[in-house]
């Protein structure tokens, strides 16, 4: 059958014909799955986990980069002995010292702390039976305290990168309790030598006046309270103070942070640069005071011992002799009284000035007319005599050695005289009556220092065969040394002072050529 046409009405619009068209259309929905479905019902949730995603992808790829340049440019972190450092360890002159953060909270009013871990707590074995590696070494940096860091934006956001403390190399040895312990045994100590050291600082910890100070409750040989006078108190002192800074012992140290911070404290109470006085002890005192603001300032890096370190050591340098030595109360002209054991002191002082990096004018050339003046000391037999010109004497030999191996004369011929006259005389003492405290402090830092040599062991073997056990089993019960042979001055805090130093020998400082 034919299909009926349709035709519009003759009143209709063009307009009217297209929507009634339209109108009748039915349009069908297109087929949609349930993964198009899901997409256009959640499209902002996926917009944002895309999102997401991509950023992952790209915090992942920068910190991957980030770290590899981190990597590649970490140093070794291993210590070194002394001498020669080969070509790509040069950098590495002043190593980077890791402190590990105290158990025990110290509270410093100084400007900046450093936290060490100390071997005085821990228990010693047995040396036959000690490992080395059960002793943990530091390798963690402790940020300073928010005290510490001062109210200062910029010195606070420095402070708390707490990226450890720069140590001479010489020095770094004394830091690491693992290092320490493999140093003594290397250098043929025993664990009672160790013991002996930390007995004596309790006994220095225990003597020490509320001040912060020595010498007010200290005896003389026949255990007689003596007048400790100003001069007395700041040479004690620095002597205590380096005890403890041997052992590296600092600010929060378990068991002696108080005692350094008060010694600290009360070296720094007193203008670093006051005139000397009339007479002797200034001329000691002083050095010995300047010995120990530069080494506290090396290990800690308190601003405040950087001011007093350079003050102090200038003063010295303003002090020399213009013949090279120091006289007494830092005397000018050719009729001052200069003398090698003066000189003795006040060299060290530099040293341990030079180690602080500190800008120091004229330094260098103080040490070398120094020099000059300790070889015109030297007698045809290698002792080293008390004024230029005068027979050599025992006591002071070691110190001529001493101080001509930290500044550029290790190696020289006159050092080693001093050696050889040491372990062929001084060496062979065994009895504590015949020990001349003074003399032994240099003795056993010269015949150390000498390992640093070709050929030198044998000054230091010859010396330690018996003075180790010498020095540890005259100690007496409290920790402190009793008289030995006669000094004028002599004091329980001088003697136990320079037992401890002499005992510290094999890690305090390591041998080394340079200066």
């Amino acid at each position: 059958m034919d299909q009926e046409e349709v035709y519009p009405e003759e009143n209709q619009t063009p307009q009217e014909d297209y929507l009634e068209d339209h109108q009748s259309v039915t349009v069908a929905p297109p087929l949609e799955g349930g993964f198009s479905k899901y997409m256009r019902e959640y499209r902002l949730l996926n917009s944002l986990l895309v999102s997401l995603l991509m950023l992952t992808i790209i915090m992942s790829s920068i910190w991957g980069m980030m770290m590899g340049l981190a990597l590649s440019g970490e140093g070794n972190s291993d210590f070194s002995d002394g001498g020669t450092a080969p070509a790509a360890q040069k950098q590495e002159k002043q190593k980077v010292v890791k402190l590990m953060q105290r158990q025990k909270k110290a509270q410093p009013t100084t400007q900046q702390t450093f936290r060490t871990t100390a071997i005085s707590d821990i228990t010693l074995p047995d040396f036959n039976e000690l490992d080395v590696k059960d002793l943990a070494p530091v390798v963690e940096a402790a940020a300073p305290t928010m005290s510490a860091a001062g109210m200062n934006n910029d010195k606070m956001t420095k402070a708390m990168a707490g990226i450890g403390l720069a140590l001479p190399k010489t020095m770094q040895q004394r830091c690491d309790p693992k290092k320490r312990i493999a140093r003594l045994k290397s250098g043929g100590g025993k664990t009672m030598t160790e013991t002996a050291i930390v007995k004596g600082l309790n006994w220095l910890k225990a003597t020490q006046s509320e001040d912060g100070s020595w010498g007010a409750k200290d005896k003389n040989e026949n255990g007689e309270p003596i007048k400790a006078d100003a001069h007395h108190k700041k040479a004690m002192t620095g002597m205590a103070l380096l005890c403890y800074l041997g052992h590296c012992e600092l600010q929060d140290s378990p068991d002696f942070g108080p005692t350094v911070q008060k010694a600290i404290s009360y070296i720094t109470s007193m203008p670093p640069d006051e005139p000397v006085g009339a007479g002797n002890r200034g001329s000691y005192s002083h050095p010995i005071r300047t010995y120990a603001l530069c080494e506290a300032y090396t290990m800690t890096k308190i601003k405040k011992l950087e001011v007093y370190a350079k003050r102090a050591a200038e003063l010295v340098i303003k002090g020399q002799n213009e013949n090279g030595g120091w006289a007494y109360a830092y005397g000018k002209g050719p009729a001052a009284h200069t003398d090698l054991s003066v000189a003795g002191w006040n060299i060290q002082a530099l040293k341990a000035a030079a180690y602080t990096g500190i800008e120091i004018s004229g330094l260098d050339e103080a040490m070398d007319k120094a020099i000059k003046y300790v070889k015109e000391c030297q007698d045809k037999a290698g002792k080293f005599a008390y004024q230029r010109g005068k027979g050599g004497k025992a006591s002071l030999t070691g110190t001529g050695v001493l101080s001509l191996q930290i500044w550029k004369n290790a190696k020289s011929e006159e050092a080693e005289k001093g050696l050889e006259w040491i372990v062929q005389n001084e060496a062979v003492i065994t009895e504590w009556s015949k020990v001349d405290v003074y003399g032994w402090y240099y003795n056993a830092q010269a015949c150390f220092q000498a390992t640093g040599v070709s050929g030198g062991s044998k000054f230091w073997k010859a010396w330690n065969k018996d003075f180790q056990k010498t020095v540890t089993s005259n100690q007496a019960a409290d920790g402190h040394w009793p008289h030995g042979n006669h000094f004028h001055g002599d004091s329980d805090v001088y003697r136990t002072t320079m037992a401890i130093l002499m005992l510290e020998v094999y890690y305090r400082y390591m041998p080394t050529t340079k200066v």
